[in-house]
């Protein structure tokens, strides 16, 4: 169960991204997103969307490259919060779940390795 919560959240956290990039063509009003968006850092929002999508879709079917593609997505993705802290700071619960999430795994599988027959 918690698998798929974790995929949802994910899945979310990445869909939020694409606030970002329709912010950049100028389909989002102001007061959703009241900072400027770039056309070239709307394209690392949605980036990021595909990163978090795409991670999620891995970590369903038990690839694990997901971690990559995630860590790489949550870099992209803390950066860009920075970029428009006011109105996307909450984004940082879900880029800080992601990486205890991370950890977690992979100390979970340095354990197995270390200690397997």
């Amino acid at each position: 169960m918690l698998r798929y919560l974790f995929v949802f959240v994910m899945l979310m956290h990445g869909l939020i991204h694409l606030m970002g990039f329709a912010k950049s063509l100028g389909y989002v009003e102001r007061e959703q997103i009241s900072g400027e968006i770039s056309h070239l850092n709307g394209i690392f929002w949605l980036i990021a969307a595909l990163l978090f999508v795409l991670a999620s879709v891995l970590y369903l079917l038990k690839n694990d490259n997901w971690l990559w593609i995630g860590i790489l997505g949550s870099i992209i993705s803390q950066v860009l919060i920075f970029t428009l802290w006011n109105d996307a700071k909450f984004g940082t619960v879900a880029n800080l779940l992601f990486v205890a999430v991370v950890i977690v795994v992979v100390v979970g599988k340095e354990i197995n390795f270390i200690f397997r027959d």
